[in-house]
């Protein structure tokens, strides 16, 4: 069975006032008509809705503590055009605002309408007012902030037009390759499609014959965006039905999850709009859960995306089948300005998340009127809305509504985007930013900050200096939240000269109490480092880089250990790593200091020949021979000798 409730149609969404509220309408390639009313199909069906039993545990109120700054990026989102603009940049403006926690975000700029060659051809929405230079500014606004751009593509090309391109293989090709120049023409890192109307305008019947034309369509457009290193988004409605039954011919199986989960680097779900034409929850946590679980056993779940509605909608109650009037009212069956204020009295509306609490300030409520519903994990509260009105004898006359609202407040929207945490998701892919209430970003933070792995801290011993082809101890001990790390394997880096890349020279395993030794052999001079990888709710660290300079090993013994005065001698010298052209000294030690007493370099054997007259004083003379600093090696120096002069 199809579900009963209509979803959010992201390619017609606009809001216009009504109440001090927000009537619902849309526009469509530049035709503006009521929209969000539209069922989805049967909608006489009744709603059942289990959603206890899949709340999620735990689920609270309270933000969660965090760990540290800088958690990682759990939100994405979409951006309206009408909030992109340089004169209305709500959109831009908070997604540069929290860059931080924003893993990529779609402005919803672009739709695919009747035309071309393919059919089908995609064009900025014509409702986009000076779209080139709005567009160029606003992703120099986002690029700034260093975020990753994946504009959305929506199907307006009218019922049966698109899944009509993608039946036609050299159309459908035509229509990919349409897609990749605007990606890389325009420099953005991907798309995102929100091809929607095969849902809900297309019909039912033709989902069989359209399914494998969507998912050829998918694989091929992913392969042609990742041959020139660019992504693919895909927005689809929820794959479960209102009764949380999912699979088969459940929810919107056309759009074929499982089969376009390889190819797809992001599916996010539109899991919300399940109360539509009559009052209730707009996404239940219950069916969201249920159907965020289920899209984990057809696709990676690093690939997911949980939709998060940044509105409300408010609905007039009923009395049984009539609405909930009270006062003189106007008739159902009126025309001009008694229909007008009927209608006033009886229609849905909605708002944006950001206008909502202004909007409560308007019909006179506080925060302590707005209500909780532990089921669904929504906010609703309940109001009465007046409307003044001229009857056909000219008399004034006043009606009441009883009207009641429920929306995704800052903590509704926490709870669903806890889902990330807590099913593995890859975001909460909000509708919209820009639309969105400024209370909710410190909690999403919050909670992005919570799951920060706990951070692991290195300490590393090591020598200043080495001897070459010696060996030396470098040792750490790792530490997290006071603990020792354990467990896994740590891994001694070098890096030659101080510059370049690293290389791993030798692992070992942590003992039990966070420590590792090594006792690498010192050949240059360079920097060294442990690394300690991450696990299970612990970051990945470094120690801090040590360097330890590697002298050159010098060797020297004189030819004769006894000579005459005066007479020649000999001092054979051996440096290595043997270098050509390593200039040599010798060194006699006269009253406490070292003094320079003859010169020479190294074959490219590392031996030198030092000859030098012997001195005139009878006696035990001590020498030392040393080597100059030499590529990666520094300042080398021998033991010393000693020579007897009779």
């Amino acid at each position: 069975m199809c579900p009963t409730h209509t979803y959010r149609h992201h390619a017609t969404r606009r809001w216009r006032s009504l109440d001090s509220g927000l009537i619902d309408s849309c526009r469509t390639m530049g035709v503006r008509r009521k929209c969000w009313d539209i069922p989805v199909r049967m909608r006489g069906m009744k709603l059942r809705v289990a959603l206890m039993a899949l709340a999620i545990a735990g689920a609270s109120f309270t933000m969660p503590a965090a760990h540290a700054e800088g958690g990682p990026k759990i939100i994405t989102g979409w951006m309206p055009y009408w909030m992109t603009s340089q004169t209305k940049p709500a959109g831009i403006t908070n997604a540069v605002a929290n860059a931080d926690i924003l893993k990529d975000v779609s402005p919803f700029w672009f739709s695919a309408v009747a035309g071309g060659p393919a059919g089908v051809t995609v064009k900025f929405n014509p409702n986009f007012g000076s779209a080139e230079a709005n567009s160029a500014w606003a992703v120099g606004q986002l690029r700034g902030a260093g975020l990753a751009i994946l504009p959305s593509i929506a199907d307006g090309s009218g019922k049966g037009r698109m899944a009509a391109t993608l039946a036609d293989p050299p159309k459908r090709g035509l229509h990919i390759a349409e897609i990749v120049n605007l990606v890389t023409s325009r420099g953005y890192d991907g798309i995102d499609l929100d091809y929607e109307t095969f849902a809900f305008t297309d019909g039912r019947a033709s989902w069989p014959a359209t399914q494998p034309n969507w998912t050829a369509f998918v694989t091929e457009l992913s392969a042609a965006l990742h041959a020139q290193g660019k992504l693919l988004s895909v927005t689809i409605p929820s794959p479960c039905d209102v009764a949380n039954k999912c699979g088969g011919t459940n929810g919107y199986w056309v759009y074929n999850l499982a089969g376009i989960a390889g190819p797809s680097d992001r599916i996010r779900i539109m899991t919300y709009d399940f109360h539509v034409g009559s009052p209730g929850p707009i996404a239940p946590i219950g069916w969201v859960t249920a159907s965020m679980l289920y899209a984990t056993t057809q696709a990676p779940a690093n690939k997911l995306t949980v939709g998060v509605p940044a509105y409300g909608r408010t609905w007039t109650k009923k009395n049984g089948s009539s609405y909930a009037l009270s006062g003189v009212c106007p008739p159902a069956a009126s025309s001009g300005s008694i229909r007008t204020a009927y209608t006033s009295l009886t229609s849905s509306a909605s708002l944006t998340a950001a206008e909502i609490p202004a909007f409560l300030t308007s019909i006179g409520k506080t925060p302590a009127d707005i209500q909780w519903d532990p089921v669904s994990q929504e906010n609703w509260i309940e109001y009465n809305k007046n409307v003044n009105w001229t009857d056909g004898s000219g008399a004034a006359q006043t009606c009441v509504a009883q009207r009641i609202m429920w929306w995704i407040g800052p903590q509704a929207a926490l709870v669903r985007t806890q889902l990330v945490g807590q099913l593995g998701l890859n975001s909460a892919g909000f509708w919209t930013i820009g639309g969105d209430d400024p209370a909710m970003w410190p909690l999403l933070r919050g909670y992005s900050a919570s799951m920060a792995p706990a951070v692991t801290a290195v300490a590393i011993t090591a020598p200043t200096t080495a001897t070459f082809n010696t060996i030396g101890t470098i040792a750490a001990v790792a530490t997290s939240q006071g603990a020792p790390v354990t467990g896994v394997d740590a891994a001694l880096q070098f890096q030659s000269g101080g510059k370049g890349a690293w290389a791993p020279i030798a692992t070992a395993p942590l003992a039990v109490d966070g420590t590792v030794t090594f006792a690498p052999t010192f050949t240059a001079g360079g920097k060294w480092r442990i690394f300690i990888p991450a696990a299970a709710g612990r970051g990945e660290q470094v120690s801090d880089a040590k360097q330890i300079d590697v002298s050159s090993l010098v060797k020297a013994n004189a030819k004769k250990p006894v000579v005459k005065a005066k007479s020649k001698l000999v001092i054979r010298v051996v440096a290595l790593p043997a270098q050509a052209g390593q200039a040599v000294i010798i060194q006699e030690q006269r009253a406490g200091t070292w003094v320079r007493v003859a010169k020479s370099s190294t074959l490219s054997t590392g031996v030198a020949r030092v000859a030098f007259v012997a001195p005139k004083a009878k006696g035990a003379h001590t020498y030392r021979a040393t080597a100059s600093s030499m590529g990666s090696l520094s300042f080398g120096v021998s033991e010393e000798f000693t020579v007897t002069v009779q």
